[in-house]
């Protein structure tokens, strides 16, 4: 075993008590702001543990805890047996009735009953959750995220399919947050390098357990070889293993919503900084999230970084075990890197929501605004309304207003839009009979703005954590703030309107028109607009960051005062392709593709680079590169000289997909239970020569190269709007097949120059 340690500094303590009322602040944070508490656990059915941090480390209490629900109206509940009362709630929204009862397990019983039974009622569903909206306590109130004791953890394993007796864990590195270092690797017996572990986490004590892929990686491999091995993973804090939930889950991203397996940790919170880094990539600049492709994308590769191909594991853990274990050192010191970056903002969000770390870094935001409203207008004793049904509503404007090479590019965005239109119109939910809504929306606001120059002000001596904390804080804030109109058409809502938010859209679609209309007037050219940002080339007397500066702020004079109009990026280049479809050249040269035509994770990484190389060579004026390496690529698909990681493309796997595609399910159909057993939800595959799909893993030199040379014409059929027809576009991008003579095809000059150069 190999350690080391650090100390870190003192982190600073951040002040609470900003510019509020007494109201909002309970309204935001709760009625009982309890200093210190890192988790709530269910003890029993009666009553939670509640975890919290001391000078002399983690103590325990428990306090008792009465389950509940909502109910329309008061019967069947009174007098049933597991009911402990039930209380009439004040106004006139449905849910009307607060609905207590004796234990946890009587609550699931009779809330199954009632659902069977369709009944009108909301519950949580989880203990913590309605615990912490019932006594208005929130987790880690007067702590920073630098208080937080988080322990990475990476495993490295001989195989991918648990169940396979040689499929060994040998090395699991671990990291904490105060610097503690060390790497246990597998000496004889499996059983004992997991006990190891387990003993060395529990003796951590961690709060946080952290890892790059761990809900569907790690955590599910490292059980499933501690049942084979006969031993226990009891890391929870009362001694309890590791659990697995039953059921798949979903992580929320944006727009998306990714399965994953549920996991928990008594008295822990588990965090996957694959997750988190997906939300913090928001604009899509990431090519890929796995853990390498991602630092150094950011540009956080160290110098002395080790790395290790997958496939080259096995081998390395018999011929040179010390790379292997300072490879799995790495991997633990890149998870903190990665979540000190992305995992303070759902940090400082857990301190307002009545959730735990876990719930706030995968839910959803609908969810967590549900949450804030409902503790509300319960710490009111206030009755609560029920979720309109989902309907359609008015999305944001989006318009393509032109193709083609541009530059230099501007971004403008307005600020938080449809919030400041919500707060400038005093729009919200007509059900908000305690008004609640508006006055958190102004208050998460102004606690952002002045986050936010708290983040950018001056300190003195070492204040990268004070400086860090701030801008966690705001981009907590940040998230929210966004999240109250998403709400108003969430239709899990409790509180949502599709009218007010059909207002609140309508009015965004006619500012944003005419900061359009005034950045023509003004001499600029527009190239796409998407609802609340436009990209535009500036007039030929701007000509640094300073005068685009002093011309973004004097567009926005033109839009209502409470509209505030930012800088947000300025770039070297930009190609426009279609709607929500363009690559982006920074002046320092990096290059972002947006849109699912240019980064699909799904499509082949040959075809991925292929398409990064043609942009960049467009970007910059340079054509005949991007068609050479148009030839290039399919010389080397014809002659099939790629290796097969870079033909795959990445779907699911399961009979899900079998049933929609007869080819995955005679493919399924062909392979062997342990095979099954590695895919999971998702694997790579490829065409063979016979038109049947085969998994990469199994690749025998047996590619369709037709169907190959098919794809690449199409991957470069995503330009075709830098070309003035397609007689043009096709003497720039020939089809190719097996046949062809590429370097006669190369070597001929296209006719036509193309529009966009012309």
């Amino acid at each position: 075993m190999q350690s080391s340690s650090g100390s870190p500094a003192d982190p600073p303590r951040s002040p609470w008590s900003l510019v509020t009322d007494a109201r909002t602040d309970r309204l935001l944070y709760g009625s009982d702001p309890s200093p210190r508490i890192v988790a709530v656990e269910l003890a029993g059915g009666r009553s939670v543990r509640l975890y919290t941090q001391s000078a002399n480390g983690v103590r325990t209490s428990e306090v008792p805890f009465i389950p509940w629900l909502l109910a329309a109206v008061p019967e069947p509940w009174a007098g049933l047996r597991g009911v402990r009362s039930v209380t009439p709630l004040a106004g006139h929204h449905p849910l009307r009735q607060l609905v207590e009862f004796d234990s946890w397990s009587a609550f699931q019983d009779l809330a199954r009953a009632a659902r069977d039974a369709r009944e009108k009622i909301f519950r949580l569903r989880s203990p913590l959750e309605q615990y912490l909206v019932r006594s208005g306590k929130t987790l880690f109130m007067g702590m920073v995220f630098d208080d937080l004791q988080r322990l990475q953890i990476d495993i490295e394993t001989e195989g991918l399919d648990p169940v396979d007796p040689t499929s060994r864990v040998i090395v699991v590195a671990i990291r904490t947050s105060s610097g503690v270092e060390e790497v246990f690797s597998l000496t004889s017996d499996e059983a004992e390098l997991l006990d190891s572990v387990t003993a060395r986490i529990r003796e951590i004590d961690p709060d946080v357990v952290e890892g790059h892929n761990l809900f569907n990686f790690d955590l599910p491999f490292l059980a499933r070889r501690a049942e084979r091995a006969g031993v226990s993973l009891s890391w929870g804090r009362d001694g309890s293993p590791l659990k697995l939930a039953a059921q798949p889950g979903r992580f929320k991203a944006g727009p998306l919503s990714l399965p994953y397996q549920p996991a928990y940790i008594e008295g822990r919170h588990i965090i996957d900084t694959y997750q988190q880094i997906q939300r913090y990539d928001a604009g899509g600049r990431l090519g890929s999230y796995a853990l390498k492709n991602v630092v150094e994308e950011l540009g956080l590769t160290r110098s002395d970084r080790e790395f290790v191909p997958g496939e080259q594991i096995r081998d390395l853990w018999r011929e040179d075990p010390e790379r292997l274990l300072r490879y799995a050192l790495d991997d633990v010191r890149d998870v903190d890197i990665l979540s000190r970056l992305a995992t303070p903002t759902e940090f400082y969000q857990a301190q307002l929501l009545p959730r735990s770390f876990q719930a706030v870094a995968t839910g959803g935001p609908g969810e967590k605004i549900n949450d804030l409203m409902l503790r509300a207008y319960l710490a009111e004793l206030h009755s609560v309304p029920l979720a309109q049904e989902a309907r359609e509503y008015p999305g944001g404007h989006a318009e393509l207003l032109s193709t083609g090479r541009f530059s230099p590019v501007i971004k403008c965005d307005v600020e938080s839009l449809y919030p400041s239109i919500m707060l400038t119109e005093g729009i919200a939910a007509e059900s908000d009979s305690l008004q609640a809504y508006l006055p958190m929306l102004t208050e998460l606001t102004q606690r952002r703005f002045h986050a936010k120059a708290m983040s950018r002000g001056s300190f003195t001596g070492d204040t990268s954590a004070e400086r860090a904390m701030w801008e966690g804080m705001q981009s907590s804030f940040k998230v929210l703030i966004n999240s109250f109109y998403g709400y108003l058409g969430y239709g899990g809502g409790l509180f949502n309107d599709y009218d007010a938010a059909t207002k609140v859209t309508l009015i965004g679609q006619q500012i944003v028109q005419s900061l359009v209309a005034e950045l023509r007037a003004s001499g600029s050219t527009p190239i796409e607009v998407d609802t609340d940002g436009v990209y535009f080339v500036p007039p030929p007397d701007i000509l640094d960051e300073a005068s685009e500066r002093a011309y973004v702020e004097r567009i926005g004079r033109v839009l209502p005062p409470t509209i505030n109009l930012a800088h947000d990026g300025r770039y070297a280049g930009m190609l426009s392709l279609r709607l929500k479809t363009y690559a982006l050249l920074a002046e320092d040269g990096s290059l972002t593709l947006k849109g699912s035509a240019l980064r699909s994770r799904r499509m082949e990484p040959c075809f991925q680079a292929f398409l990064r190389r043609a942009a960049h060579a467009f970007l910059v004026d340079d054509r005949d590169t991007a068609r050479s390496a148009y030839f290039a690529l399919a010389d080397l698909i014809r002659q099939r000289r790629l290796p097969p990681t870079d033909i795959g493309q990445w779907t699911v796997m399961n009979e899900e997909a079998a049933t929609k595609s007869p080819r995955i399910r005679r493919l399924l159909d062909r392979l062997p239970a342990a095979t099954l057993s590695r895919i999971g939800d998702r694997a790579p595959f490829y065409e063979r020569q016979d038109g049947e799909l085969g998994l990469v893993a199994e690749y025998d030199d047996d590619a369709n190269v037709q169907y190959l040379l098919r794809r690449l014409r199409t991957t470069a059929e995503r330009f075709r709007t830098l070309f003035a027809s397609d007689a043009e576009f096709g003497a720039w991008f020939p089809p190719v097949t097996a046949r062809t003579d590429l370097a006669a095809a190369a070597a001929q000059a296209p006719a036509a120059q193309l529009s966009l150069f012309g």
